[in-house]
Parts: structure tokens; sequence; C-alpha cells
């Protein structure tokens, strides 16, 4: 029986209690209602669970970790602001599924929210940022909100099964390169949804490195994380270049 993995939204915000985020909902005017633990959208039948608890004072912490690149901005401070913390919990699985969350965590940017971590990536946007990727979702902006990409021994992606697919592995040479090349293969699995087998190869395009594909488990980070993935993983390994011999040797032997 295979499992859907949970898409989990951790979003700070100004609101004191259940019901003045109810009414905050209401007002943006976004078309969502907050109906006591479920947040929907009646319009289109959307729905997930939101759990509000109270202010944590390492959220700040938390974000700043999972979203360096603004963590010493005004809106990573507005955060330390935060009287409640709301969270929304929904089936991943899908890119519907990934669209319909993303969605949703704008629309509580709407009202009123600091910003949204993706618990089940590990990964931390500023509301202004997320409402734009939320604007875009048919240039596949999901990919780019709710991925990420780790380096250590080996370097590899983490949240493609929100999309209910694969992460990617590889290891060896430049570790930036290496996660440039994961991001365009895990893109273009979310794009294409090619029919991979062990021993096909990827490029990224012509005349750059080609890489063999192998399926195997994905990264486990223990009992109960968000961060496993029940789809496994490709593990892309270089495909070491034709030799072509020696030039000066093969001219010395034509003589």
């Amino acid at each position: 029986m295979s499992i859907t993995p949970e898409l989990v939204l951790c979003i700070p915000g100004p609101w004191e209690n259940s019901s003045v985020l109810r009414d905050e909902i209401a007002a943006s005017g976004t078309g969502y209602v907050l109906d006591g633990k479920l947040l929907r959208e009646p319009d289109t039948g959307f729905a997930c669970e939101l759990v509000l608890q109270g202010a944590d004072p390492e959220l700040v912490a938390d974000f700043a970790k999972a979203g360096p690149h603004w963590a010493k901005t005004e809106a990573m401070a507005d955060i330390d602001l935060h009287r409640t913390v709301a969270y929304l919990i929904g089936p991943g699985g899908s890119r519907a599924a990934a669209d319909a969350m993303m969605r949703a965590g704008t629309a509580l940017i709407d009202a009123g929210g600091l910003g949204v971590k993706v618990d089940s990536t590990g990964i931390a946007h500023a509301p202004a940022y997320w409402t734009d990727m939320s604007d875009q979702l048919e240039q596949l902006t999901a990919h780019r909100a709710l991925v990420v990409y780790v380096a250590g021994n080996d370097v590899y992606s983490c949240g493609m099964h929100n999309f209910g697919l694969p992460e990617a592995i590889t290891s060896g040479g430049d570790k930036a390169q290496a996660a440039d090349m994961l991001r365009f293969f895990t893109r273009y699995l979310l794009e294409h949804a090619p029919e991979l087998a062990d021993g096909h190869t990827f490029s990224v395009s012509e005349g750059k490195p080609v890489y063999r594909v192998e399926r195997v488990e994905a990264i486990d980070y223990g009992e109960g994380s968000l961060f496993n993935n029940p789809y496994g993983a490709w593990r892309l390994t270089p495909v070491a270049p034709e030799k072509k011999g020696n030039w000066w040797a093969r001219n010395r032997q034509g003589q």
C-alpha cells in the first residue's frame, strides 16, 4: 500500500486566535474560508487541515536556518512579531496537490502571514516571494518553492515527494555545478514525466557531462520525518568520456 506524503507549511502571523484568523481570511477576499480546523476553497472543493499554535520563540532562528538568502531582511525580522503559528497540512504526491497547497499558503499570506516555511522540505520564503511564485504556478514555480539541494558527501535533492516524484542524488565534482545539474534534472522529471529506467543516460544539453541513472532508495531521514520520500531516488553517475587516444602517438604510428 502506497503512502501519500504530507505537505506541511508553517506560516507565522499576527493573529491572536483562530477567530481573528478566520475573520482576516474572510476579509482578504481570496475565496478561502476557515471552517473549524479546515481551510476550504468552496469554488474548487479544496480543503486542508489548519492547526493554529501559540508563538514560538525559536521560530526566527528556524526560519533563518531554512531561508539564509533572506535572513538579514526586514521580512525576516518581522517574524519575531508573530503571535501565533498556522500549520497547513495536506496531501502532497502530485503537481496538482502541490499547486493547491501553494495557493492555500498564499491565502494566509493575504490574511497577514509573515512568511512560509515548507516543513516537508526545509526551505523558507519571504511572503512577497511566496506570493510571486504562487501567481506563476503555470511556469512550474512550485518546483523552486518546494525543492532544495543539499551538499554533503553526496549532493541530493529534498522535496520531490511533494510532487509524487523521486529525488535525485549524485556525487563527485564541483558541488555547486552538481546542484545545478540536479535542479535541471528534477525540473525535467516534473515537466516531462519521462519513462526512465536503470541504464538510461541524461545530460543537461549537448556537450555537457553525461550521467547514467539508476533507481535507488531515497535518503532515510529517520522514522516519521516529513523529508522522507516514499518514491525513492535516481542516482546520477557520471559517464566517463570515450578515450580518443593520444594525438601525437597516433601520428607517430602513421609515419
